[in-house]
């Protein structure tokens, strides 16, 4: 694929994920409608080009990651997945963090 084609490709997916978000769509079914939307973007465009062939996978696999990291940012996926992780995990009780750094620096 073509620089080109994957900036086609992904102002595309980026504008039909934000539609998508507009819509009601949840922020925690965010991660897997952007590489739904980037793959259906993908191969839709080698559909386009009568291209589908193994010599060209790989270019469409590279295509795919640099579509669904554009779109990516629509969802904020550094943001939703430090919540996931932090609503998934207890903080730690005495370990690291539970002092402050500062301590009796008034």
């Amino acid at each position: 694929m073509s620089g080109e084609a994957i900036a086609t490709i992904s102002i595309s997916v980026v504008s039909l994920t934000q539609l998508v978000k507009w819509a009601g769509l949840p922020d925690k079914l965010g991660p897997i409608a952007v590489l739904v939307l980037s793959m259906l973007g993908v191969i839709f465009w080698g559909w386009t080009q009568n291209d589908i062939a193994r010599a060209t996978a790989f270019g469409y696999f590279a295509g795919w990651i640099v579509v669904a990291t554009s779109a990516s940012g629509v969802y904020g996926f550094t943001r939703a997945s430090a919540d996931a992780v932090t609503k998934m995990l207890p903080p730690p009780s005495g370990g690291a963090g539970s002092e402050p750094t500062q301590k009796g620096m008034e």
